[in-house]
């Protein structure tokens, strides 16, 4: 925070602006480190409680109930600090690639101040054990993130496809404010440490409310963690904002969703299994729908957004299967398999960024031949890939049986992952470079040195949290319980899956790249027809008679207020007039109409 208010009070130029934000995220992790490194020596966490604001609400009534208050409890545990190194590194990484790579962005002092409040922001969220301040950080770090993704303000196409990294998250972060404001109206706390004890004797307490609160967290969580079917916050933005900035935020929120919900989680395991099932299930359809869509369509970098959204799920699915079984402690491996995920996902955005750049298009049908002319970015982009396949091998060892239903979809997703995003790779480096720069070939050069290294250190860390998540010493760290030592079998069966995409993969290109593409781009035109003919319907039959009604309406209310003050205007006068009549002569008008109205409503005049 300190280093935000300096890059905002006295920050102007490029070069110190990301010197600036380089300080503060270095001396952050720095801290995280000592703090890690205090942790270990120690079996409970560290926590600090700072009292924010009270305010009375109620005299009478449960205690809980009768005032409101937030208070600020920083609870600096072992998932809170592994996910802060992880977050830290994504950003260490982007602003490293940035320095070089994003010379040429608008408001240079803007962007890297953002990032520092971002990370604060980050932090906020990872630290905070009370719900009400938890979102309070969650609210201000996607506030950032719009403003991220809407940095190149300059250019019509960034405006609009930003609305919907706006709007989409908007929603969905209501919901998880409607979920923390229903569990305060059910129990009268929003602190994690009081609430989880009372789920089941607190007064007035229903399966139906936990049931409620456990989907409305959900929603929150999946919005921020990209699950199909929201994607569309990550995959509208891949070409109009800058690469450092999207690579920071699908990696910082990935990390920050998957940790909430682990935190949250005995809500949803106090709801009921009917709950968990059905969860369960959204999270494997999510799996398969988002790599399954990365298969369509030959945009590089939206690829690699559906390849770790698809990991993402995987990651929920198996945080929720851990708690679903109570005999179990495995749900851990998920929050694991994210740690790893993050890291890599960010290597590859940049790797690919920068062969995109150098190759001046975003369509996989005409980049090629960057093994040869772009080697660094290539197998940087090759290794972040390899660590992003086998992100999952981990989770699915210690979470998932592989004769289950559950294992089987997921074994699915990790195959499907591992084919879209090794196809990135092998469209790019090999083959005929068919764009324009094929007519000046050698214009299409490496990243600038500076720039090269960021994708490996990323990659690096991204394979250390990949060879950790195997290990049980480090699940038993990350929640300080005993976890089983998995059979060597049964990594070997869900790397296998991996592996197997990877060679399905490498098989077809190297068979026919040209006829790989051209089915990838007519899945790609027919997948937009759809999705323009859905919008269409909901447009006709949605969108278009609430406005209408809504304008209707706008224009109906002044009417209809003119046409009342005409009428107070006219019965105005009336009285005034009958005032002036004189009396005698009213009321002997007044008996004749009378008389002859009685009269023609008699029976007789009726028959």
């Amino acid at each position: 925070m300190a280093t935000f208010v300096l890059a905002l009070s006295s920050v102007r130029t490029r070069r110190s602006a990301s010197a600036t934000a380089m300080l503060g995220t270095v001396l952050t992790l720095l801290l995280t480190l000592l703090v890690g490194w205090g942790l270990t020596k120690r079996s409970t966490p560290f926590e600090a409680a700072y009292h924010y604001f009270t305010m009375p609400v109620a005299f009478n009534g449960p205690t809980n109930f009768q005032t409101f208050g937030i208070d600020l409890i920083l609870r600096a545990d072992k998932v809170s600090v592994a996910a802060l190194v992880a977050i830290e590194v994504c950003f260490i990484g982007a602003i490293g690639w940035h320095q070089v790579m994003g010379r040429s962005e608008p408001g240079a002092a803007r962007f890297h101040a953002v990032l520092t409040a971002l990370l604060f922001a980050c932090v906020g969220v990872l630290l905070s054990r009370d719900l009400a301040a938890l979102f309070g950080f969650w609210a201000i770090g996607g506030a950032l993130t719009y403003m991220l993704l809407a940095h190149r303000w300059g250019l019509d196409a960034a405006a609009s496809r930003a609305r919907v990294a706006l709007a989409l998250p908007f929603l969905t972060d209501l919901c998880l404010l409607c979920g923390i404001a229903w569990l305060y109206a059910r129990y009268g706390t929003q602190n994690l440490n009081t609430l989880l004890p009372i789920l089941h004797t607190n007064p007035g307490w229903t399966v139906r409310s936990l049931v409620v609160a456990s989907v409305l967290l959900f929603l929150g969580v999946a919005g921020r963690l990209a699950l199909w079917p929201f994607t569309a916050w990550i995959t509208q933005t891949t070409i109009t904002a800058p690469p450092a900035a999207t690579a920071i935020a699908q990696s910082a929120w990935s990390v920050l969703a998957i940790v909430l919900l682990y935190r949250v989680m005995p809500i949803f395991a106090a709801s009921n299994q009917q709950t968990l099932q059905a969860l369960l299930a959204v999270c494997a359809v999510a799996a398969v729908v988002a790599p399954l869509l990365g298969l369509i369509g030959n945009e590089p970098r939206r690829v690699i957004a559906l390849t770790g959204s698809g990991v993402a799920a995987i990651a929920t699915a198996v945080v929720i299967s851990g708690f679903r079984n109570p005999s179990t402690t495995f749900a851990v491996a998920g929050v694991a398999c994210v740690l790893a995920m993050a890291p890599a996902r960010a290597a590859a955005w940049l790797a690919i960024s920068s062969i995109a750049s150098a190759m001046r298009t975003d369509d996989l049908s005409e980049m090629g031949d960057a093994w040869r002319r772009m080697r660094a970015s290539s197998t940087a982009l090759l290794a972040s890939i390899v660590v992003l396949g086998l992100a999952a091998t981990g989770a699915l060892t210690f979470g998932v049986t592989s004769r289950s239903k559950l294992g089987i979809a997921l074994g699915e997703a990790a195959l499907l992952i591992a084919v879209a995003s090794l196809r990135v790779f092998l469209a790019t480096a090999f083959g005929p470079l068919r764009r324009r720069r094929a007519f000046e070939p050698d214009r299409v050069r490496d990243a600038p040195p500076g720039a090269r290294s960021w994708p490996y250190w990323l990659t690096l860390v991204g394979a250390a949290f990949l060879i950790a998540s195997m290990i049980t010493g480090w699940l038993n760290f990350l929640d300080g319980q005993k976890h089983p030592a998995p059979a060597v079998i049964a990594i070997g069966i869900w790397a296998a899956a991996a592996i197997i995409g990877f060679g399905a993969s490498a098989l077809v290109y190297v068979r026919a790249k040209d006829g790989a593409l051209r089915a990838s781009a007519a899945g790609g035109v027919w997948l937009g027809r759809g999705v323009s003919a859905i919008f269409a319907v909901i447009d006709r039959f949605l969108v278009a008679p609430t406005t209408d009604i809504a304008r209707r309406l706008g224009d109906w209310i002044p009417e209809g207020d003119g046409a009342l003050g005409r009428f107070a205007t006219a019965s105005g006068q009336l009285a005034l007039a009958s005032a002036r009549t004189p009396a005698l002569p009213l009321l002997i008008v007044l008996a004749v109409v009378l008389a002859v109205a009685f009269a023609l409503v008699a029976p007789g005049i009726a028959r």
